[in-house]
């Protein structure tokens, strides 16, 4: 049989999209069947697992779980080819070599607003390269020529440029509707326009450019109940959707303690990181207590149900926000305790040890063999800025989308179609 991964290199540049998507499209054909063999053994909940540590949607139905996952498994170990053999000279000596290509040396996570861009510079060995906020625009625009120029001159002068083979970039997918509005306002109209033109001048400079959807981001990390809609609330954010009155305003209550419980937690956080860079001693700190709501429920009550929904809404989103924060905080910590920098007095980093013990940190989120390790100056950074959640937000995106990857490479190893083919396309 011919093999069309040849005749691609030999009629098209290797690295050219129209190549890729051939070889994709009959890799299928040949090899595709074996791997949706594999998975019809498996039953929905393992399928569903697989999906979810992937970072994909899950779907609905058997047959679309196999199909989707099936078709994801030929085309990444087409792309783990084809890093393989940009970045290496030797022939492979296993088909498992070739599926750690699949996994980057860097990846940039992008966080998209045209006043608050956020992005994060990540390499495969947790170490933070690069982390800023950047304002592209103070205020909404449409002229086409003023937002192709910002964008334009933001990949060209801040954002780091790599090639395919090494990194990739992800993109927060924007949404086109604001809070469930039904109109679509100015700031997600612009932010959808500055994703397209991010998508055009990366890919015109020959950068691997994939979409991240933020619900599966979110779902990941368990700030929404990924056995629902990705859209769906979590239980420990405030409830399931309900319809009666005092069960909304019993998860508004329930959020607002919460949302308390989760601030006092980032305040003593950053205090500890503000007194890490200060290189101040400091007495030994207990851990922040659980807050308690001050709401007045009696108020909550006089309110319609339509304002109930929306200050439940708002409570979730701020729950959230905090718990983000929360959580970079917390791997900054880790990476200021574990460091041997001698800025650090001792006992300050035995005090950020207990705070991380009494929370329950105790893993790297990259794994044991690999601590994410963020500067001095990122920290302080940090501790400066006033949309802490933007920043954020970019790496908990960056980390779970590494995360996923891994993962693929041992399902790649597991389900993925013949091992020879896969040495074979890339020994040719």
């Amino acid at each position: 049989m011919v093999d069309v991964h040849v005749i691609c290199k030999q009629v098209i540049a290797p690295d050219s999209w129209l190549a890729l998507q051939l070889c994709i499209a009959f890799n299928l054909t040949k090899t595709g069947t074996d791997s949706a063999h594999a998975l019809d053994s498996l039953k929905v909940a393992e399928l569903n697992d697989i999906l979810r540590s992937c970072g994909l949607h899950q779907g609905t139905g058997k047959a679309h779980k196999i199909a989707a996952l099936s078709e994801f498994i030929s085309t990444s170990c087409d792309l783990a080819q084809r890093r393989y053999s940009e970045t290496n000279k030797n022939k492979a000596k296993s088909a498992s070599e070739i599926y750690k290509s699949f996994v980057p040396r860097e990846v940039i996570s992008i966080d998209i607003g045209f006043r608050n861009l956020a992005f994060v510079h990540i390499s495969r060995d947790g170490t933070v390269l690069d982390w800023r906020r950047v304002e592209l625009l103070k205020e909404a625009v449409f002229e086409p020529w003023v937002l192709s120029s910002v964008v334009a001159k933001f990949v060209q002068n801040v954002l780091p440029m790599r090639t395919s083979a090494l990194c990739t970039y992800i993109i927060e997918h924007q949404r086109f509707r604001s809070q469930g509005s039904a109109a679509v306002t100015d700031s997600v109209m612009v932010n959808n326009l500055v994703e397209a033109l991010l998508y055009a001048n990366l890919q015109h400079a020959g950068a691997h450019v994939e979409p991240i959807n933020p619900a599966l981001v979110s779902a990941h990390w368990g700030f929404i109940d990924s056995r629902k809609s990705p859209t769906s609330p979590s239980v420990d954010e405030g409830g399931a959707e309900t319809s009666n009155k005092d069960q909304i305003i019993e998860a508004i209550i329930r959020m607002d303690t919460a949302l308390q419980s989760q601030r006092l937690i980032t305040r003593t956080q950053l205090s500890l990181i503000k007194q890490a860079l200060q290189q101040k001693q400091t007495t030994r700190r207990t851990p922040a207590t659980r807050g308690a709501s001050s709401l007045d429920r009696s108020n909550l009550e006089k309110r319609d149900k339509k304002g109930l929904g929306v200050t439940r809404d708002l409570k979730r989103r701020l729950v959230k926000k905090e718990r983000t924060i929360a959580m970079v905080q917390e791997w900054i910590l880790s990476s200021l305790a574990s460091g041997t920098s001698a800025d650090i007095p001792e006992p300050l980093k035995s005090d950020i040890r207990s705070c991380l013990d009494a929370y329950g940190i105790t893993e790297s989120p990259l794994g044991s063999d690999c601590q994410l390790k963020f500067s001095m100056q990122m920290a302080e950074m940090l501790c400066m800025e006033s949309k802490r959640d933007d920043l954020c937000d970019c790496v908990i995106q960056g980390v779970a989308w590494y995360r996923w990857q891994h993962y693929i490479t041992s399902v790649l190893a597991k389900y993925a179609p013949t091992a020879g083919s896969c040495q074979k396309s890339v020994d040719s």
